[in-house]
């Protein structure tokens, strides 16, 4: 056996799998068989070891190689001096040829790399704030007034117009199928707000009283709703009415209502509660627009080797989900050239070794800080997925769990954590 340490990442495996090996490790496979087997004519345990050898030969060839080759890697890690925690996904085979009745193993072996945050401060964008002004808090508390207001129908020459309010019914279609969440019936939306998805208010504008539409639009390639991200549908749209609100006073009475919770609110406690959530606000929105620099900054500044089957898992995930958003033309040229398709697929290396070293990072900081996701972050983000969409939280919990999307949820919301944390750590104390 040869082992090599090829980086701090992975580890190269050249050796021979033995034919005394194997045939030890299939009798031993086939006796473990013979224990638990249940054939018609013998009693439990008692099947003659030729016929388990005979009925489940492919099976105990399978086995018996794959755990060879893993008391391979188990010598190579310790030849080398590495805990076999280290290990990382399943290894590359580059080699697995018959040399008579032995086997010619070359592999590279995954291991988790040791990601040092050496003076990682210095790769962070200072969080800037902008003062709160009583402007600020006035114009707010306007907006709550009127959103607050009593909603009455009126009618427009022009049809419907920004800052209006249709009262519409919807339903969405993909490939000319409905989709879970995609219907509604009497929804109040405001034009201009931006509440739908892009493109879809817009394309409202100008409908009169009882017109149908229909409207098309793409889902961001970000969407929650993994299944619609970078999809293109079509929503049947019927305007009911065309609806505004009537502002209220805003007095103490009103301060009471939008703080249900304290029946002392004046109109100066709802000044401070607007203010405190109008600077919440501006934190969030400068936290998340700095989000893909830090991303770029920490990719880009914390150096160290990368798991190359790793890499390659990321690169087989990018591409099957890009196949998804492709176009038929597309899409049939790749299952007709294997070249092109090979092509496409190495396109994205770069992107998946960004991934997996983010992955890593995050990973990394999670452990230092001592950060991790509880199930009701868990289910919180679900549930707000299954509201937007208008669907049964059941039934999304079930689609992520039917498709093993929940340890990829859980690392997009620690990824989150992590960086939000990261970016706060730079805002002035007295802000």
């Amino acid at each position: 056996m040869s082992v090599k340490l090829i980086n701090d990442a992975n580890i190269l495996l050249n050796a021979l799998i033995r034919e005394e090996q194997l045939d030890q490790k299939k009798k031993m496979i086939a006796q473990n068989i013979s224990k638990n087997i249940k054939i018609d004519g013998f009693r439990k345990g008692k099947v003659p070891l030729n016929i388990i050898e005979n009925r489940f030969k492919d099976k105990i060839e399978q086995d018996s190689q794959n755990e060879a080759l893993n008391d391979l890697i188990r010598e190579s890690l310790k030849e080398l001096n590495i805990e076999l925690e280290r290990i990382i996904g399943n290894p590359l085979i580059s080699k697995f040829q018959k040399i008579g009745n032995d086997i010619e193993v070359e592999a590279k072996i995954g291991i988790f790399p040791n990601v040092e945050l050496k003076d990682y401060e210095k790769l962070i964008p200072i969080v800037e704030l902008n003062d709160i002004s009583d402007d600020d808090v006035d114009s707010r508390i306007k907006d709550l007034a009127k959103s607050n207001g009593e909603l009455v129908e009126i009618s427009k020459e022009k049809g419907l117009e920004s800052g209006d309010i249709a009262n519409i019914d919807f339903e969405g279609f993909l490939d000319e199928t409905p989709f879970d969440g995609g219907k509604a019936d009497n929804y109040d939306l405001e034009i201009g707000s931006n509440s739908f998805i892009e493109g879809f208010e817009s394309q409202l504008i100008g409908m009169q009283k009882g017109d149908t539409k229909d409207i098309n639009v793409r889902f961001p390639d970000n969407y929650n709703a993994t299944h619609l991200a970078g999809r293109e549908v079509r929503f049947n749209v019927k305007l009911n009415t065309i609806k505004e609100r009537k502002p209220v006073n805003i007095d103490d009475d009103f301060a009471k209502k939008m703080i249900p919770n304290n029946s002392e609110a004046t109109i100066d406690t709802l000044k401070e509660n607007i203010k405190t959530q109008l600077y919440n606000e501006n934190k969030s929105k400068a936290i998340n627009d700095l989000k893909s620099k830090l991303i770029e900054n920490l990719i880009g500044g914390i150096e160290f080797d990368l798991p190359d089957n790793i890499v390659e898992q990321e690169i087989d995930v990018i591409f099957r989900n890009s196949l998804q958003s492709m176009d038929k033309d597309e899409l049939k040229e790749l299952q007709s050239n294997k070249d092109k398709a090979k092509e496409k697929r190495e396109s994205y290396r770069e992107e998946a070794q960004k991934s997996v070293k983010l992955t890593f990072i995050i990973d990394t900081f999670a452990k230092k800080d001592n950060v991790s996701v509880n199930e009701n972050e868990l289910y919180q983000v679900i549930y707000y997925e299954a509201m937007m969409v208008g669907a049964n939280p059941k039934d999304v919990i079930e689609r992520y769990e039917s498709n093993n999307m929940i340890p990829a949820l859980k690392m997009t919301i620690l990824e989150n954590k992590i960086l939000n944390n990261l970016l706060e750590s730079t805002i002035k104390k007295d802000n």
